[in-house]
């Protein structure tokens, strides 16, 4: 008999706990939501956080802040959120940095795969290669006969360790059976004014902040990294179109929770940075810098954040890029 009512106990703290958490979902938003970025003000997560938080605050009807740790690699904004409270009241612009970091960081206090509940994938920006007004190159093509002419004559500067500008450019020198000489700075703005000035000869870095000299014609845009072409570069053909099919990849952002925060809460932050996406006037802000608006669903933006891991450990396995 007391086992009896023992489970009747058991099984009604168990009812009890899923009205519990659903009412929770009910209620949410009751307070303000905090965006949390792994880079300073003016930094591409932070523009991207400020044009959906804004919008996202109207939806929710409860304010929107954004929070500002940049450093290390973005892994002391990513370790941040890892270990807020799951409500739903604390999420983190993810970048393809956290897949990346997952392979050139040894000692991670977090897990890019289990750590954190996906909610959205909300941009992509493609990859530009570009060079200086000098080099006698119109296409991607032309550049590879030069550089295979010339093994490592050409310098291909990137903006940072483990950033795609940088893994991409030793991903081209693989695939395309060419010798540059990489050269890595600090940031992109470092990098691309050595390649205006002359001192190296092309870069890889996101569309953005190389859009004004591309368009001034102080940069040649040879190609995009992305299966189809950028809005921001019509003109510009991909890679693919230019006889390297597998030199695909981005850099994409988007929207991460704390692992456990509640399916309900995630689903509607889904919905409604969706919805946000969708409006034109985000449109039309988010692809002024460069940003093609994407959205979907939180298992899509799982399947991307692993699937970058996987793709880019090779890279960075390859070519033995270690972080301590």
């Amino acid at each position: 008999m007391k086992l009896y009512h023992l489970a009747l106990a058991l099984a009604a703290l168990t009812g009890a706990g899923a009205p519990a958490v659903s009412a929770a979902a009910d209620a949410y938003p009751s307070k303000p939501v905090q965006i949390v970025v792994s880079a300073a003000p003016g930094g591409s997560p932070d523009i991207l956080a400020r044009i959906v938080g804004q919008a996202l605050s109207q939806r929710l009807g409860q304010p929107v802040s954004i929070d500002n740790k940049p450093g290390g690699a973005g892994n002391i904004a990513a370790n941040y959120v890892a270990r807020s409270a799951p409500d739903g009241y604390t999420i983190f612009v993810a970048a393809d940095g956290l897949s990346i970091n997952q392979t050139l960081f040894t000692n991670l206090p977090f897990d890019a795969r289990t750590s954190f509940a996906p909610i959205v994938h909300a941009i992509s920006s493609p990859q530009v290669f570009a060079v200086h007004a000098g080099v006698p190159a119109r296409s991607v093509q032309e550049f590879l006969k030069l550089a295979k002419a010339e093994p490592e004559k050409y310098a291909l500067a990137s903006p940072a360790i483990g950033t795609t500008g940088q893994l991409g450019v030793l991903l081209l020198q693989s695939q395309a059976n060419i010798r540059v000489k990489p050269v890595v700075y600090r940031s992109a703005q470092p990098a691309l004014t050595d390649v205006l000035g002359k001192h190296a000869d092309g870069i890889i870095v996101t569309i953005a902040p190389a859009l004004p000299f591309i368009k001034d014609g102080k940069l040649r845009a040879l190609g995009v990294s992305t299966a189809t072409r950028s809005a921001a570069l019509p003109d510009v053909p991909t890679f693919a179109e230019q006889g390297l099919p597998n030199f695909q990849f981005d850099s994409w952002q988007g929207f991460v929770a704390p692992a456990g925060t509640p399916q309900p809460v995630i689903d509607r932050l889904n919905r409604e940075i969706n919805a946000v996406l969708k409006d034109p006037e985000v449109r039309a802000k988010l692809l002024a810098q460069a940003f093609d608006p994407v959205g979907g669903t939180p298992e899509a933006f799982s399947k991307l954040i692993v699937d970058s891991i996987g793709g880019w450990e090779k890279v960075i396995r390859a070519n033995d890029i270690r972080v301590d």
